[in-house]
């Protein structure tokens, strides 16, 4: 009898633990290397922390890969628990909530070098220069309302690579995207032969320097026991040293 209570108390000992450990939570993500990507090892920087947090506090995490509009669109009426990753906008506010910072990011102009970007102190100055941007990107609010207005000349397309190849060929004059992601685009071979990154430059004034958030929609009931949940699980990444490790692993080029 002592034999079978002892395997009674495993089997609920394990039948409790893999409850513990049972929740998941979906994510909507996208292409932004190396930040995100379903190519990237890890997922790509964000997705490895994003994962790594939740699984501090026993939560799995289930990505899944689709354009950003839609991400944005599908986690806002609550299809998925958050979205991997948005940088802040004022415009988001009323349907989204934005957990601790993950990433750090700077978003300059990339232009051809044959033709100089110039001298600007405010957006509105660039009123004759041919810009590209990403379908459901959030640039900046005034980024947006300038383009609305016509103050600003602004193209969309629907990806990051088709903006660079349409400056490559003269179509836009100039595309502002994440410094780090702009050159590991034009480095894929897959994309660009590697002579046309050499034809590239970027201005020395970014758009905005930001930072990168897993948002999550601001009226579903989950959300702020996750969001809470999330952000202890960062916070020990960051103590332990493992965020800093992740860190050196995306500047080595390892995603």
């Amino acid at each position: 009898m002592r034999g079978v209570a002892i395997i009674l108390w495993w089997l609920l000992c394990v039948s409790f633990a893999g409850l513990a450990r049972a929740e998941t939570v979906t994510i909507a993500t996208g292409e932004f290397p190396p930040w995100t990507s379903e190519s990237a090892r890890y997922g790509g920087f964000v997705n490895r922390v994003v994962a790594a947090a939740f699984a501090r506090v026993g939560i799995d995490v289930k990505f899944s890969y689709m354009p950003w509009k839609r991400a944005e669109a599908e986690t806002r009426v609550g299809r998925y628990d958050a979205s991997a990753f948005w940088f802040a906008s004022p415009d988001s506010e009323v349907d989204f909530v934005l957990s601790a910072p993950i990433s750090s990011h700077k978003e300059v102009f990339f232009h051809l070098k044959s033709k100089p970007f110039p001298h600007w102190d405010t957006l509105s100055d660039l009123h004759a220069v041919k810009i590209g941007a990403t379908l459901g990107y959030t640039y900046t609010s005034e980024f947006w309302e300038l383009a609305h207005d016509g103050k600003i000349n602004v193209e969309v397309a629907a990806r990051d690579e088709l903006n660079l190849k349409k400056v490559a060929i003269g179509r836009i004059d100039a595309f502002p995207i994440d410094e780090m992601t702009g050159w590991l685009l034009l480095s894929n071979p897959k994309l660009f032969l590697p002579a046309v990154k050499n034809m590239f430059a970027t201005d020395t004034r970014p758009l905005r320097a930001t930072s990168g958030y897993l948002r999550f929609p601001r009226h579903q009931p989950r959300t702020a026991r996750l969001m809470a949940k999330f952000n202890a699980g960062l916070l020990a990444l960051k103590n332990d040293g493992s965020y800093d490790r992740y860190l050196q692993d995306l500047i080595s080029g390892v995603y």
